[in-house]
């Protein structure tokens, strides 16, 4: 773990150095990836609530049998 607010400075200053445009590429990249995992579990989240609606209906139909 960094403690020391010059260690943390100089880090700052290194990364500068080496992403000198700020990190905007790796920003977008991570925003991309995290729209895409979202859509994922949202897709995923509706496909399981229609499973449980389909379960559901057919234990009701079962039940009135």
């Amino acid at each position: 773990m960094i403690r020391s607010p010059r260690t943390v400075t100089l880090a700052q200053s290194l990364v500068l150095l080496l992403v000198p445009h700020g990190g905007q590429h790796a920003a977008r990249r991570n925003a991309w990836a995290g729209m895409s995992a979202d859509a994922a579990r949202g897709r995923e989240r509706r496909e399981a609530q229609a499973a449980v609606e389909l379960a559901t209906s057919a234990r009701q139909v079962r039940a009135s049998r």
